[in-house]
């Protein structure tokens, strides 16, 4: 089945590549977003041959951490067309992969729906009570791999103008997971307050 191949094929390369020095983009975070599509797929009455579609996208789309951190997301497409094609997919199933997975570049630029749920699932941590773990790693991972070194309000305004910022692009996301995120930016908001005090 190609899921199976898939999934095992990006585990191998997620673990075996510099992905796994990643305190954010590695493993972890792939099987999130993997959940995440199957998630919101469920929720949104996605047909099962799209749903397969977004779960091979998940399962690829930080894989170009591999080759390299800035704009990885074209080399992620690059390891995506040549395993998938083969595998034999047909070019039409492998280029609405590929687009999905060009949509989750910051900022965010989804086409259609498919690409929609892709980029809610890839940021989906923001509207749930495991944001503040997952910023953490992101900090670290900046430290170390970006040399971006913040005090802890300069990160603390980071999220929460990203937070500000950042709209959900499916239905679901701007109708259920807009109100998780708009907790967590008033978190944010508390915290900052403690600064200015």
């Amino acid at each position: 089945m190609t899921i199976e191949n898939v999934s095992k094929f990006c585990s191998g390369l997620l673990t075996s590549s510099k992905c796994k020095e990643l305190p954010f983009h590695n493993l972890e975070h792939t099987k999130e977003v993997v959940q995440n599509v199957k998630y919101l797929c469920a929720a949104m009455d996605i047909n099962l041959v799209e749903t397969d579609l977004l779960i091979i996208a998940a399962w690829f789309h930080d894989t170009g951490f591999s080759k390299t951190y800035k704009d990885h997301e074209a080399e992620s497409i690059i390891i995506a067309k040549k395993f998938l094609s083969s595998l034999g997919m047909e070019s039409d199933s492998i280029n609405r992969i590929c687009n999905c997975i060009e949509a989750t570049k910051m900022p965010q630029s989804p086409t259609d729906r498919l690409s929609e749920i892709l980029c809610d699932a890839d940021i989906f941590h923001i509207s749930s009570s495991h944001f503040f773990y997952r910023k953490l790693l992101l900090r670290r991972e900046w430290e170390l791999f970006c040399d971006i070194k913040t005090t802890n309000k300069e990160w603390h305004l980071l999220n929460l103008k990203f937070l500000k910022e950042h709209h959900f692009r499916s239905d679901y996301g701007k109708q259920t997971l807009e109100i998780g995120k708009q907790e967590n930016l008033h978190k944010v908001e508390n915290i900052l307050n403690y600064f200015n005090e």
